[in-house]
């Protein structure tokens, strides 16, 4: 038999538990870890991209460490910012529209 909560007849889940989920998260953030100290490890002993020439711009910035997620982190942040400037340009509407505007 399942555990149900008082208020409604739904389950109780395994990320209800405040403990669960504070669990979750410190392994989330342990697994993270692990990947940064893995790719500073990698990073030191061997060049990710050998193939590329010396002259070529990205073979001065990969070898830093954690270099490619910082790299998409930024990436990410600029294209939801670009999306909200897609969406209203000083207060003007730009892509977005009324949600009516189909039926009009």
């Amino acid at each position: 038999m399942s555990k149900k909560t008082t208020k409604t007849n739904e389950k109780k889940h395994w990320l209800d538990s405040r403990q669960n989920v504070r669990k979750f998260i410190l392994g989330f953030y342990a697994l993270c870890g692990l990947v940064l100290l893995a790719d500073l490890i990698y990073s030191i002993f061997f060049h990710k991209h050998s193939s590329f020439d010396k002259d070529f711009l990205i073979h001065d910035l990969d070898v830093f460490p954690a270099f490619y997620g910082v790299y998409g982190f930024v990436a990410c942040v600029a294209l939801v910012y670009a999306s909200k400037l897609m969406r209203s340009w000083n207060g003007k509407r730009i892509l977005m529209r009324d949600e009516d505007y189909w039926e009009k």
